[in-house]
């Protein structure tokens, strides 16, 4: 028994003085570390496999500045890119991190109509894009290769996305 608590004590002591040189060295800086880096990816892509044919970010909000600017000022809810991209015939759209979004959080992968003049993403998974009575968010083609909704005002999204389809980092980061 008292070699046990010889053994404890001696463990113990030693997880303390780890503890304290951990304690003891420097923090590392915000550049020095990707951890605090928005996240630039969509994870419902990254395990459906999606082969991402277009990839669009709200206007402003394109690089790691402006996304931290944005959540410390209330804009984004998290560190992450707020990236609608667009596959085959599905769309996957960060809404959680849009802090004035009235769109359920949840839904993070959208039904996807391509039209001449733009594309539209369904609201309900019901939809169809033949319905004209179906919900949706309609984005047309505007100057630069990027795209106007004329919905999203009214659900709390930005209403100017332009188009970025290289991710800052990789969309598996």
């Amino acid at each position: 028994m008292r070699c046990a608590v010889g053994v404890l004590l001696w463990l113990t002591a030693g997880a303390m003085a780890s503890f304290t040189a951990l304690a003891a060295a420097p923090a590392a800086t915000e550049a020095d570390t990707a951890l605090h880096a928005p996240y630039d990816g969509n994870h419902w892509a990254v395990l459906a496999r999606a082969q991402i044919q277009a990839r669009y970010l709200p206007a402003g909000l394109s690089d790691d500045g402006a996304i931290l600017r944005a959540v410390a000022d209330g804009t984004l809810r998290e560190a992450v890119y707020p990236s609608l991209q667009l596959a085959d015939d599905v769309a996957f759209i960060t809404l959680k991190a849009l802090a004035r979004s009235t769109l359920d959080r949840r839904k993070d992968i959208l039904g996807l109509c391509r039209r001449t003049d733009g594309f539209h993403l369904l609201l309900d998974d019901t939809g169809d894009c033949a319905d004209d009575a179906a919900r949706r968010l309609r984005f047309e083609a505007a100057a630069g290769g990027a795209v106007t909704c004329r919905d999203c005002a009214a659900f709390g999204l930005p209403t100017r996305w332009e188009r970025h389809d290289r991710p800052t980092r990789g969309a598996s980061d």
